[in-house]
């Protein structure tokens, strides 16, 4: 019998019966020993008028033909040659392949090394706010890896976007010469695909923990809230071209207590500013100035903040209102 066979008998994994081998000196087969030992009655089995069917009617590949008999496509092209089946021309192969080789050479082709999300609902929701702020996420259509990237001229928000994606994968920060942007990249792996979804909405799983929504809300304001001291006088505010999200968020604040204005619109679609940049969408918003709503919304939101100069900012902000 096979190690794999033992071990199904045993009911436990080959390692543990290739370990047991060697404790009692038993030697392992050479690979030629263990070919001979391996029937392959599939292959005798794939009849002229069956792999016509596949090959010329259901138009398969050769890789997708040998999944489904658990062989080698170099069998399949034997056979081809023995039923003396006409093959394809090179660019009908292509077109029939092209997924599937395109997806072996990514998994292949690795440049950087990743390590999966760690699965924390906390962080994925405010990875899921800060995405949704500020974020370009994509992946290439048969690629196995997830790009984060961003422009900005400041340098927290840069610290920021390490310190949240440095532990998963590799970093690329580049700055332009005639300005003082940088332009940030991050590789992941997949695990981090809840990133590639942008939609105007706020998932259901998120709006129903206090904990996950603040979370999220602490990386969407990280992205697009500002806290600010004027004449003596602290306030939070935020703007967003996201209308359902915002609308969303000051729903989920009032059901949590914090009384606050309703959104909106704060810059019509439309609108051209001094420097010529056109606003396509509505620009919404809202604020909060009442001391008391101010309060209880710092006191909950302050331990979701992970902006260096958005938390400095709210300290400020605490210690005007606290007098």
């Amino acid at each position: 019998m096979s190690s794999r066979q033992i071990a199904k008998l045993y009911e436990c994994g080959k390692t543990t019966v290739l370990e047991n081998m060697k404790h009692y000196g038993i030697k392992a087969r050479t690979k030629s020993e263990t070919s001979k030992m391996i029937n392959h009655p599939l292959k005798y089995k794939i009849s002229n008028q069956k792999l016509r069917y596949l090959y010329e009617t259901k138009r398969l590949s050769l890789y997708q033909i040998a999944k489904i008999y658990g062989c080698y496509p170099s069998v399949i092209f034997n056979k081809l040659l023995k039923y003396e089946i006409q093959r394809r021309n090179l660019s009908e192969s292509i077109k029939l392949t092209n997924e599937t080789r395109c997806e072996n050479i990514a998994k292949a082709v690795t440049k950087y090394p990743k390590k999966d999300f760690s699965g924390s609902f906390l962080e994925k929701a405010y990875l899921i706010g800060f995405r949704l702020g500020d974020l370009h996420v994509r992946k290439n259509k048969y690629g196995k890896t997830i790009f984060v990237q961003t422009w900005t001229t400041k340098t927290e928000q840069i610290k920021l976007m390490k310190k949240l994606f440095s532990k998963y994968g590799h970093i690329l920060i580049l700055k332009r010469k005639n300005d003082n942007n940088n332009g940030f990249t991050c590789y992941l792996n997949l695990t981090f695909s809840f990133l590639l979804i942008k939609e105007d909405k706020i998932e259901d799983w998120i709006l129903k923990n206090n904990d996950y929504f603040l979370s999220f809300f602490g990386g969407y304001i990280d992205a697009e809230g500002h806290f600010g001291v004027s004449k003596n006088y602290g306030s939070f505010s935020i703007g967003t071209y996201d209308k359902n999200i915002i609308h969303q968020i000051y729903e989920k604040l009032i059901y949590m207590d914090i009384k606050t204005p309703e959104p909106r619109i704060n810059v019509k679609a439309g609108y051209t500013d001094k420097r010529g940049v056109i606003t396509h969408k509505d620009l919404w918003g809202f604020k909060i100035r009442r001391k008391k709503e101010l309060k209880k919304f710092i006191d909950l939101i302050r331990p979701y903040i992970k902006h260096k100069k958005r938390l400095n900012d709210l300290i400020k902000v605490d210690s005007i209102i606290s007098r």
